[in-house]
């Protein structure tokens, strides 16, 4: 066998040299790739720890927000030490967000990690590190009481006329409203909250809120009369609107599922059951004058009206869901009904849906001193309507209106029960 020359030996001990470099080569970008990948995978989920943490923090209101996102990226490795990484927490309506769809908004924190991973094998190529950036965006809403906490709100957002007022305090009897104020979402300098009769207002431990400016008309400013005008807080205007028209709960799964029944288990009472009805309370000759509603969600088709005297109407844990395009009308009766505890319907009492179009219709109730309603009646399409008799009345209800008018005729009392009314949920989540 002819042996190499010293030359083609040479040639080939390059050759394999230059292979073995390739193959490390190879294996060092795999080792190092590798080596990058898991650190992107622990960069991301320390991202998505600190903007969640952010995000609770922020929906705390705690002016510390950025802080606790920072400590949490910092738990995990990432402490913004400008050598080895670098980590920034914006709010999405900050100066150097990038939150995509979310950009604008004040209820989204991101969180933005870069790190320096230095290498091993790539070296030899030239390549002493490599970088990673990854996000994340966390929701951050407050949640809390529904409506700021506020007794009655009236959600037109358009000024009235001449002393109608979006919300009307009247008759000549007392109105004391209790732990929560008025709110009145119209703009301009036109009627907001007006005040008919003479009626004795006492508003405690709430305010009286407007959007507008000097659209306020109860006591001392009211045109028709001046009475009781050291019980009224003194307005706030110009304040933010409410959405309108606002976010609907849930179409009820009571409002596909088959319809509610109702027995007669004694000569005096009818039992009714959660579910679909097309009229309530139900007509039928056997139906009783007393009624009383199993706990759950009622979804009621048409107006329901409850216009007998004679009739007692008791619910608790209920929800009266009434679909769009119609209203209520309680006329005459006892009447206790209180809202579910827990649910998906917690604190809701009434809920007037709507496709919000056209005239408002009245959505009226006549209150006696034995009636009690506890919880929230959202009715936002409806022009509600609370009328107290010579008797007064009692209502632990928040009333959230197109417009919203109280007349009494002796003495009214409106509370409002924090543990009885519709609570936001506060919501943390990831989003990106």
């Amino acid at each position: 066998m002819k042996r190499k020359s010293p030359k083609e030996r040479g040639q080939a001990l390059i050759i394999i040299a230059l292979a073995a470099i390739g193959l490390f080569g190879i294996a060092g970008l795999a080792i190092d790739g590798s080596i990058k990948f898991s650190d992107r995978r622990h960069a991301q989920n320390a991202a998505d720890a600190a903007a969640l943490a952010g995000a609770l923090s922020l929906g705390r209101d705690e002016t510390t927000w950025k802080l606790n996102a920072m400590d949490i990226a910092g738990d995990n490795g990432y402490d913004d030490n400008h050598v080895t990484n670098e980590v920034d927490v914006y709010r999405c309506d900050e100066t150097g967000a990038s939150c995509g769809v979310y950009t604008g908004s004040t209820e989204y924190v991101q969180v933005i990690i870069t790190s320096d991973v230095s290498t091993y094998f790539a070296r030899v190529l030239g390549i002493n590190e490599t970088h990673n950036t990854v996000q994340a965006v966390a929701l951050a809403q407050k949640g809390g009481p529904f409506y700021d906490g506020n007794l009655i709100v009236a959600l037109n957002p358009n000024s009235c006329t001449g002393s109608n007022g979006n919300i009307v305090l009247g008759g000549n009897g007392t109105i004391n409203l209790t732990g929560g104020g008025l709110f009145v979402n119209s703009g301009g300098s036109g009627c907001g909250i007006e005040q008919s009769g003479c009626p004795t207002i006492t508003v405690t431990d709430g305010s009286i809120t407007s959007t507008g400016t000097a659209n306020v008309h109860l006591g001392s400013s009211s045109t028709s009369c001046t009475a009781s005008s050291s019980n009224i807080p003194v307005p706030s205007y110009n304040n933010e609107p409410y959405d309108y028209p606002p976010d609907m709960p849930a179409l009820p799964a009571e409002c596909t599922s088959p319809y509610g029944t109702y027995s007669n288990p004694n000569s005096a009472q009818t039992v009714v059951t959660p579910g679909r009805w097309n009229q309530f309370p139900p007509t039928d000759s056997s139906v009783h004058d007393e009624i009383v509603m199993m706990p759950g969600v009622y979804c009621v088709d048409d107006v329901i009206k409850l216009r007998s005297r004679n009739l007692v109407l008791i619910g608790h844990d209920v929800t009266i869901y009434i679909r769009s395009n119609n209203y209520f009308q309680i006329e005459g009766g006892t009447i206790n009904l209180d809202a579910p505890d827990t649910g998906p319907y917690a604190g809701y009492l009434i809920i007037v849906d709507s496709d919000f179009t056209g005239t408002s219709p009245q959505c009226s109730m006549d209150g006696n001193s034995i009636n009690t309603y506890e919880g929230t009646i959202f009715a936002p399409y409806c022009d509600v309507k609370v009328n107290g008799d010579s008797t007064g009345a009692n209502l632990d209800a928040q009333i959230i209106g197109n417009t919203v008018t109280i007349n009494g005729g002796a003495m009214m009392n409106i509370n409002y029960d924090i543990d009885k009314v519709v609570h936001e949920p506060r919501q943390v989540g990831l989003m990106k």
